[in-house]
């Protein structure tokens, strides 16, 4: 009746992260829905080293809430591309007008983050 494979299987961690994103779900959704840490998702997800096997308790949390999504699936899928489609369009289309040429050592950090997103960057790290 589980819908993942056994935890302690090979096939858990691609399972587990092949279902979350049928789902469309973000780690960080998931965790919050079994209650536990992204990071916990990410390790058992993980295929390399840093893999985790959940404890039992959280591997039966992760079924049911997996089972509960997936029944309630059918209905998502038609609405969910009709809403994010719109928002990126409106994000990105102000990128460029905000980015004028400006030379790199003038450019303001908020700039400079938001050029970096408008060629496609998902995440800015910056160090001082």
């Amino acid at each position: 009746m589980p819908v993942l494979p056994d935890f302690e299987s090979a096939e858990f961690p691609p399972a587990l992260k092949a279902m979350r994103k049928q789902l469309r779900l973000s780690r960080t959704a998931l965790a919050q829905q079994v209650q536990l840490s992204t990071a916990a998702i990410q390790r058992y997800e993980a295929q390399d080293g840093s893999h985790i096997k959940p404890s039992r308790e959280a591997y039966e949390r992760l079924c049911a809430a997996l089972s509960g999504l997936l029944a309630e699936s059918p209905a998502e899928p038609v609405r969910a591309p009709a809403a994010p489609a719109p928002a990126p369009q409106a994000v990105a289309a102000p990128a460029p007008a905000a980015v004028p040429d400006v030379l790199l050592s003038e450019a303001t950090l908020e700039q400079l983050i938001a050029r970096a997103k408008m060629l496609g960057a998902k995440k800015v790290t910056v160090e001082f």
